[in-house]
């Protein structure tokens, strides 16, 4: 079975990170899907962020990383996803996440299925990550090591240093 997470990755989390190993223990392939809205302004461009899911995953075998800026129920399609997973951090995430599960069930077909992320990583976001790195605070536990360098290069560059 193969299930596509998608998300903006803005940057990638160690709760990403998470989902993404547990999920790789329950189906046969996950699909990392990159994805970009046009209105939204990002900290990474589409290329950078799926370059660092790609090093982040490079442990996983059967997770692989891809990138659009089209529609998720397309996206899942193409991609041939059994299932679209998605992370949920707490009772407060769910709503959303259910009206837009019904969406893509409705446009595309597809159920989504959720997993509970872990206990250390349910107040952890990415926009709390950029907040920290832009006020060059420590962000080592909140994102693979592999990254860190980017996040606070991407930081400085975005505030003009």
């Amino acid at each position: 079975m193969r299930a596509i997470y998608p998300g903006s990755f803005s940057p990638p989390t160690l709760g990403h990170l998470d989902i993404i190993r547990r999920a790789a223990k329950l189906f046969g392939e996950v699909v990392v899907a990159v994805l970009s809205q046009s209105e939204k302004r990002y900290l990474f461009s589409l290329e950078e962020r799926k370059d660092m899911l790609r090093r982040i995953l490079i442990g996983v075998p059967n997770a692989r990383v891809v990138s659009d800026t089209g529609l998720l129920a397309d996206v899942a399609k193409r991609e041939g996803a059994d299932v679209i997973l998605r992370g949920i951090r707490d009772a407060s995430d769910l709503p959303l996440e259910m009206q837009m599960a019904a969406a893509n069930r409705q446009i595309g077909g597809v159920d989504t299925v959720f997993l509970v992320c872990s206990p250390e990583y349910s107040l952890l976001s990415s926009s709390i990550v950029r907040d920290c790195a832009r006020h060059r605070a420590p962000i080592a536990g909140m994102v693979p090591p592999e990254i860190v360098n980017d996040i606070y290069a991407a930081c400085l560059r975005d505030v003009g240093l």
